[in-house]
């Protein structure tokens, strides 16, 4: 299924720094995600788990970009950001039938998780 993806093309420290930048990010945006819903009511976590997956689909590509120009040194410095993702694009990637690469299924991966821990986090007094 994966083995035309473009993450095989890359030399193992590659894709090893891709793997390691990956895990930050999506770490970082659990940890956001985590320190924000604290206390919260459920409607807050699940809204909250919906912006974060949408800011990281939307953002998170031009930190890649970066990561690649380190890689390969001839890539010119441009932004890749494109416009904000639709609903329609979120529910794709969260129902993984956008394409079918690491990528795209990783983010997916990444909205249900903060979409479980939204459900699953019991609401505590601050």
């Amino acid at each position: 299924m994966y083995a035309e993806d473009s993450f095989f093309t890359l030399t193992m420290t590659g894709r090893l720094g891709l793997v390691a930048l990956s895990a930050l990010l999506g770490g970082l945006t659990l940890a956001l995600f985590l320190r924000l819903s604290r206390g919260q009511y459920l409607v807050w976590r699940l809204s909250l788990a919906l912006v974060l997956f949408f800011a990281f689909v939307w953002l998170s590509p031009q930190i890649y970009y970066a990561y690649y120009q380190l890689l390969i040194g001839d890539l010119p410095w441009q932004i890749v950001i494109g416009s904000p993702p639709t609903a329609s694009d979120l529910f794709k990637q969260l129902s993984f039938q956008e394409r079918h690469n690491l990528s795209y299924h990783s983010r997916g991966a990444l909205g249900w998780l903060l979409i479980v821990l939204a459900l699953f986090q019991r609401r505590m007094p601050r």
